[in-house]
């Protein structure tokens, strides 16, 4: 008889150009972690099964659908409660990335505190779960960065002990405009957000901040934009999806696909073919 059972399978991988962040995504895991600790913050969404963290001398359940967070170097251990195991996706964020960050936000000298072990916002279960999911499958270092940052903004404007008041953001119309040409001319450049602070003179949070303020648009949006709108001119032309792709600067021609069907309404092939359609037309008619 065929078992249904689904083998327990973990990845791991790092990324070195966001501050040698670590992931991990665990699937139908079923060993319990006896007592350690991390030297980064350990963020871990529960997507499926359960289980308990012991923590902080208090045992916190983890259902399926909360996120919990664990301050560098503090002793913890996890146990798991589904027989079916549990699914999960590790976030390992270094304490100086988190430092820098809290820094842009309001100056503050010492890493943020997270008092609660155990959060169960829809919003920021959503907002973890979009970034994991950039970060496994996105090469676009301007999209992995930006979102990875506003993750942390995130946590930290409204989970830690000291809350930032954020002062209100101004327009840096010239600093943008410089961001906004560079990412027009070199669209299909695999940019990064430091990049583009250093080009504005201002900090990946400011940066990210007026940009949106006066585009609308965070900056990993309009590059995608922009990279959307030349595959438009070469598929226009005639050229084949896979060298679209890569003269746009996407990753492959998946990346491609899912980006001009969000923004366009319809896949490459589609607009390719109504555009040699249109074309035939008007040469049958010359």
């Amino acid at each position: 008889m065929k078992s249904d059972k689904v083998l327990e399978t973990i990845k791991t991988w790092r990324l070195p150009h966001i501050g040698n962040i670590e992931l991990h995504r665990g699937t139908s895991v079923t060993r319990d972690c006896p007592r350690h600790w991390h030297n980064e913050l350990h963020l871990c969404l529960i997507e499926a099964g359960g289980g308990e963290l012991h923590y902080r001398r208090a045992i916190h359940h983890t259902p399926s659908g909360s996120l919990f967070i664990v301050q560098p170097a503090e002793v913890h251990a996890n146990r798991t409660s589904d027989e079916t195991g549990c699914t999960y996706r590790n976030l390992y964020v270094d304490p100086d990335l988190l430092l820098q960050t809290a820094k842009e936000l309001d100056q503050r000298r010492s890493l943020p505190l997270f008092p609660q072990a155990v959060l169960f916002d829809h919003s920021i279960v959503r907002l973890y779960r979009e970034v994991h999911q950039t970060l496994e499958v996105s090469a676009c270092h301007l999209e992995q960065e930006s979102l990875l940052l506003r993750l942390l903004v995130y946590l930290i404007s409204n989970y830690s002990e000291k809350r930032p008041f954020l002062q209100r953001a101004g327009r840096e119309r010239q600093a943008v405009r410089c961001v906004r040409d560079y990412l027009t001319d070199n669209y299909a450049d695999n940019v990064s957000l430091a990049r583009l602070a250093q080009i504005a003179n201002l900090s990946p949070f400011h940066l990210t901040r007026v940009f949106c303020l006066e585009l609308g648009l965070p900056p990993h949006a309009y590059q995608t934009q922009v990279r959307v709108i030349k595959a438009k001119e070469l598929l226009h032309r005639g050229w084949e999806i896979s060298s679209v792709a890569l003269a746009t600067g996407f990753a492959d021609q998946s990346h491609l696909t899912r980006h001009f069907k969000r923004l366009i309404g319809v896949p490459p092939g589609e607009y390719r073919k109504h555009s040699k359609n249109i074309q035939d037309r008007y040469q049958s008619m010359d």
